[in-house]
């Protein structure tokens, strides 16, 4: 004998019904769904205000969350159902406000990349409160320090490990460094706005020259060369070198070490089988052979005119004595993914 089990669908909205034991799954709402409850937040929330005024805002707050919503489902197309949570609805009023007051676009567009961001992050964690936080302090800020707050970033917080030669290293920074510079600041008063806000603070000690910063950073590029009489005389032979010597970058006569620094050295090295001693001879060639930091600095400012103002600024400046918060962190990557269109994991700073 066969149990027939009942097979009735009942359907709601933005429902898909599975022939089952009556089973119902909610699809979420839809992008329309979303901007009609963005635009009912900002009417129910914003200010009275005379009708030539209201209507402005009421157009740059439609203006910004047609941003919001394209860029979510661009980038975060699940994220779509927070916009019924109240936390995200607060935010999406923050961002519709402040653009709705200013008319900023390079501050709308950033507030728009810090709550994508923020409607990617539901569970409530240190990237969320940052990120909350942000988007308070962002219409705080210059278009200037901004920029500021980015290049501290760029040239403080992060190495671009993607980068396979010499070459590459120029264009990473006319790509991603040199369209901040212009709106580098000097001035004592933006930092010490932006450490009253809480991007960040001005450190008793400074970061060192930032030609030494380079120099470590991208040793590997930065190499005089040797000869193969040179590294048989200083290092020995027999070794297993695969993966620790190249040709040089500057002088293709000659070979260089191929690894970003000691620690990846260290790494290779030990795969390669090669004793304390021969480690201890490569490293040491590894830092005789790199070019001296004041002749990097003469090269990249040869390479990249535009970084003597970064040079000048650093040597000047509180720029290279501050140290930015998370906050900071947060409102500097969503400039740097505003203006360049590059965007990295926020959580590897924020966690």
């Amino acid at each position: 004998m066969i149990n027939k089990s009942s097979q009735k669908q009942d359907a709601g909205d933005n429902s898909t019904n599975l022939q089952g034991q009556q089973v119902i799954v909610n699809q979420g709402i839809s992008y329309s769904d979303a901007k009609e409850i963005a635009n009912d937040v900002f009417k129910s929330n914003f200010i009275e205000l005379k009708q030539e005024a209201a209507q402005i805002a009421q157009e740059r707050a439609e203006e910004v969350t047609d941003k919001v919503i394209s860029q979510l489902n661009e980038r975060s197309p699940e994220s779509i159902n927070e916009f019924e949570t109240p936390a995200l609805q607060d935010a999406l009023f923050t961002v519709q406000k402040q653009y709705a007051i200013s008319g900023d676009e390079d501050l709308g567009d950033l507030l728009v990349d810090i709550l994508v961001d923020r409607a990617a992050a539901p569970t409530r964690n240190m990237v969320q409160i940052v990120l909350d936080e942000s988007l308070g302090i962002a219409p705080k800020l210059t278009l200037e320090q901004f920029d500021t707050l980015t290049l501290n970033f760029l040239l403080i917080c992060t190495r671009r490990l993607d980068v396979k030669n010499y070459d590459g290293l120029i264009a990473h920074f006319n790509k991603r460094v040199v369209p901040f510079i212009e709106n580098l600041s000097e001035k004592n008063s933006d930092y010490t706005h932006a450490e009253y806000l809480g991007c960040g603070h001005v450190r008793a000690g400074n970061y060192g020259n930032l030609e030494d910063r380079l120099r470590r950073a991208y040793k590997v590029f930065f190499s005089k060369g040797f000869t193969e009489e040179e590294l048989l005389e200083k290092v020995g032979e027999g070794l297993n070198l695969q993966g620790l010597v190249i040709q040089c970058f500057h002088d293709k006569d000659k070979l260089q070490i191929g690894v970003f620094d000691e620690d990846v050295l260290e790494t290779v090295a030990n795969k390669n089988g090669l004793n304390t001693e021969a480690k201890k001879k490569l490293k040491a060639l590894f830092e005789s052979s790199t070019k001296p930091a004041n002749e990097i600095k003469d090269i990249v400012i040869r390479e990249i005119p535009e970084l003597q103002e970064v040079f000048d600024v650093w040597g000047k400046s509180p720029f290279n004595k501050f140290e930015l918060t998370s906050v900071g962190i947060a409102i500097a990557h969503a400039n740097y993914r505003r203006k360049i269109g590059d965007t990295m994991d926020l959580s590897i700073w924020i966690n």
